[in-house]
């Protein structure tokens, strides 16, 4: 039968569906640790009651305020590991350029100069600090690693800057420089060819003029009447996509923990952390090689169409964009994200992130999904007292379709020593329906100097007056931490992230996508975010678009003005399989098959959706598409997320007044979290079985 039950308050509330348990298992060792396993199934309740070790808040730990010293080092671990925490990233802060005026006189990365502490972050003493304290750490059960945060921004002196001096990063060409003249039909262009020149080409027309350079001067006399436009591209150093690039960063890295560390202190190793990243990657960066790799990968030579980097040359713009950003992401994974994934990964560490953006700006990075999915713990942070529901979103989304084990959430900085238990309890469970499942309490201060320091307060940890009672909440969030890490993540709908879009027609705002993911996850109807990637890849069965993990039976377009057209072609094959695709906002008017004005993606529109982009911008009315298969495609101008309970069973369904959904199948056991409905409304979900509530305050049923 299917269920329904009464919400015994606002709030939320975990039901969990199960028929069968199953024998016990053992614990976790570091290596792997707070990695999901199959066999904690057997005995879910048990596990969910005393969270097998990977589970606990792992803090950021300031080594800032007052001098390392071993004997108050042990102290804080003694008190620590007394309580649901599970490991440390290890931090440092950036000085006020504005008010630390000497340290940053040289000049600084990104919000200032390290403070580097004392001992002074990776001098030989500080080395000597660091593997004892991880040794300590592993003996407790506990990881230690080192978050990025200041010393891994160029500029500030540490291991980024050391890269600009490995040898095989000199004179390589990694970046364009575009110049663009304007001249009138009948004028000629004569002008000093520059050095480092790769190409000069006219547009319109794409008339390449680098094979007619004489005596060191490029000449050229334009036809007709017309303006033509003369882009002059010459390269500058760089090494963001050189080949050596990962492997490099993780000789002047990483892998110095295991050179400076001995056995007993790589066995605490874990819980590194990349903050803020530093990659300068951008829509200019280039490598020796990117025409080669480019012609291998997409079949025609880029280095004519490269004005349409600069500005638009025709309808084979779009194009032109998407085909570069995705070569280039292909370049950076291959030859910076997946190395330096692959060394955690191999080591069975977590690797969390709070980056740039935070997803938000689907183009930071190039295609911030694809950058993000090369953490084993993607992830973003929840500042001060605001919401970062769609961030924690847009993270949990990447760890489901790329299969990361975990979702990194850094909470909750610079909201002031004023915190209460019944506010972060509200806050962590916002972002625990979202998706988050790795808790790293922002505050953990090595020192206050005596009530004289402090960083984006407040300490959420012994330095607390309620910490006796911090810890008793400290093990509310490890156990959910745990059984929303467990099985596979459940919805209906797939939302489409608006990153091609943004490549192709820089300037487009996400709002729409975003506004429309609110209201989704508002009404009850829980989604993932879904890249071009893994809507490529792809397999439709059962009416159902299967990525990873996933089941989705619904597809959304929002606002999407341009899509690779793989994922075109995948949305209409989804519906001529019986699938149900919706759009709202602006329909695609460019792919990267042709660009623009490509009557394949008309006739595509059509068939989906009864109307073209143009028809929709014109204001045409849109009617619902139904084929043979059952399909349905549905161009729905306003609110589609009303139609969705028309279109499927949902899984979910909360009272009049709405509510959040998070669901997750372990075995042959159904856990969803309920946030944010109304007390005594009725809710429905789409499951059977026996119904149990479960506290994760008391860890009971």
């Amino acid at each position: 039968m299917k269920n329904s039950t009464k919400v015994v308050k606002k709030g939320w509330l975990l039901i969990l569906l199960l028929t069968i348990l199953q024998q016990p298992v053992a614990g976790q060792l570091q290596k792997g640790k707070g990695y999901p396993k199959k066999a904690y199934e057997s005995d879910l309740l048990q596990h969910f009651a005393a969270p097998p070790g990977g589970y606990g808040n792992v803090p950021f730990y300031w080594w800032n305020g007052d001098s390392l010293r071993k004997e108050r080092l042990q102290e804080q671990l003694d008190i620590l590991s007394s309580s649901a925490v599970d490991g440390f990233a290890v931090s440092y802060i950036h000085t006020s350029p504005r008010i630390d005026t000497l340290e940053n006189r040289d000049g600084y990365g990104l919000y200032g100069m390290t403070e580097p502490g004392v001992p002074h972050v990776f001098s030989d003493k500080w080395w000597e600090v660091w593997n004892w304290f991880s040794g300590e750490a592993g003996r407790r059960g506990l990881g230690a690693g080192l978050d990025d945060y200041t010393v891994g921004w160029n500029g500030n002196g540490y291991y980024p800057d050391e890269l600009d001096t490995v040898a095989v990063f000199r004179d390589y060409s990694g970046e364009l420089v575009i110049r663009v003249d304007s001249i009138r039909g009948g004028e000629t262009y004569n002008a000093l060819q520059p050095e480092n020149l790769l190409t000069v080409v006219v547009w319109p027309g794409k008339i390449v003029l680098t094979d007619s350079v004489t005596d060191g001067r490029i000449r050229w006399r334009a036809p007709g009447k017309g303006i033509s436009r003369i882009y002059t591209i010459t390269t500058a150093p760089g090494y963001v996509i050189h080949p050596e690039h990962g492997n490099k960063l993780l000789d002047v890295y990483f892998n110095r923990f295991e050179e400076r560390m001995d056995d007993a202190g790589r066995a605490g190793m874990n819980y590194f952390f990349q903050d803020e990243l530093a990659y300068p990657i951008h829509m200019l960066t280039w490598s020796d090689d990117f025409s080669e790799e480019f012609i291998r990968r997409k079949g025609y030579d880029i280095v004519p169409y490269l004005p349409a980097l600069k500005e638009p040359i025709g309808p084979v713009t779009p194009r032109v964009r998407m085909d570069y950003c995705e070569v280039l992401m292909d370049l950076s994974e291959e030859r910076y994200y997946k190395p330096i994934y692959q060394w955690h990964a191999d080591r069975g560490l977590m690797y969390g992130c709070d980056n740039l953006s935070r997803g938000k700006d689907p183009t930071a990075y190039i295609d911030y999904f694809r950058a993000m999915s090369w953490f084993t713990a993607p992830g973003n942070d929840a500042p001060a007292r605001g919401s970062s529901f769609l961030e924690t979103k847009i993270s949990s989304s990447i760890a489901h379709l790329y299969s990361r084990p975990r979702t990194w959430l850094e909470a909750f900085h610079s909201m002031g020593w004023g915190s209460s238990g019944a506010w972060l309890t509200d806050q962590i469970d916002h972002h625990f329906v979202a998706g988050g499942n790795l808790v790293c309490m922002h505050g953990l201060y090595y020192s206050t100097h005596g009530g004289w320091w402090e960083w984006a307060p407040p300490d959420f940890h012994f330095r607390m007056p309620y910490w006796p009672h911090m810890k008793r909440w400290l093990d509310y969030t490890e156990r959910m931490s745990f059984i929303l890490s467990q099985g596979s993540h459940v919805c209906d709908i797939a939302l489409v992230y608006p990153t091609e879009t943004i490549q192709a027609y820089p300037g487009t705002k996400p709002d729409g996508v975003f506004d429309l993911a609110l209201k989704l996850s508002n009404s009850g109807l829980d989604f993932d975010f879904v890249d071009f990637r893994s809507l490529r890849d792809a397999s439709i069965e059962e009416r159902e678009l299967r990525m990873a993990d996933e089941r989705y039976k619904v597809l959304i377009l929002a606002d999407m003005e341009a899509m690779h057209h793989s994922s075109l072609t995948r949305a209409l094959a989804f519906y001529r399989a019986g699938g149900i695709v919706l759009a709202t906002g602006r329909l695609p008017r460019a792919t990267s098959a042709k660009g623009e004005k490509d009557p394949e993606v008309e006739a595509i529109l059509r068939e989906l959706f009864g109307l073209t982009a143009a028809e929709v911008a014109a204001g045409k009315p849109a009617k619902k598409q139904v084929n043979a298969a059952g399909g349905v495609g549905w161009y729905i101008p306003e609110a589609p997320e009303r139609q969705v309970a028309g279109l499927i069973t949902p899984d979910f369904q909360p009272g009049p007044d709405g509510g959040k959904v998070l669901h997750r199948r372990v075995g042959n056991k159904d856990i969803y979290m309920v946030k944010d409905v109304e007390k005594g409304s009725e809710c429905f979900f789409r499951a059977t079985g026996r119904v149990e509530l479960w506290d994760a305050h008391s860890g009971t049923a």
